[in-house]
Formats: C-alpha cells, structure tokens, sequence
C-alpha cells in the first residue's frame, strides 16, 4: 500500500487571474449601442411593473376567492346540518305515523 503525504503531492499550479484591460482617459462611447441599452433598461423596467401589478392582482384575487370558497364551506356545513334536521324531524313524523296507525288496528 503506497501512501502519501501532503509534501508529496503536486497540486497544478492555478493560471493566474487574467489581467485587466488597459484604462484609457478617454473611453469610445458607441451612443447608438449606449441608446438601445438605455431603452432596453427602460423596456425591462415597464415589463417588470407590469408583472408586480398582474402578480399583486392576482394575489388578491386568489385572496377574495379564498374568502368566498371558506363563505361557501360554511354555507355547506349549514345545510348538512338542516339536512340532518330534516332527516331527523321526518323520522320522528314516520314514527309518530306508524304509531297512530297500530293505534287504529289494536
């Protein structure tokens, strides 16, 4: 078994960093590319309002219909329970007729 210790090994060496670009005193300006960049910034600027305004709408639509499906559940809830009411009332009214009925044969 060979072993080896951190003296041992040759790590390669890093390329060093690429040197930077000369800095002129006066740098070119390419007004034209300068000028499509500044509409493009503004371009992204209306697209991303638009999207915070569709997104904040959204999220209040998602609100306003939360609000309506937890009004809906609660509705539901109360006509299982008169539904339950019902069920209960014409069992008793069964009951009572049949009640009355062997009444009439004894």
């Amino acid at each position: 078994m060979l072993k080896h210790t951190a003296d041992q090994i040759t790590v390669d060496a890093v390329p060093p960093p690429p040197q930077p670009l000369p800095v002129t005193k006066h740098p070119r300006h390419d007004w034209e590319l300068v000028g499509q960049m500044h509409g493009l910034l503004w371009t992204g600027a209306w697209r991303l309002d638009t999207l915070r305004v569709a997104q904040m709408a959204a999220q209040e639509a998602s609100g306003v219909m939360v609000a309506v499906m937890l009004w809906q559940q609660g509705a539901m809830r109360e006509v299982l329970v008169w539904e339950s009411e019902v069920e209960g009332t014409m069992r008793e009214m069964s009951r009572l007729v049949d009640e009355a009925e062997s009444d009439l044969y004894i």
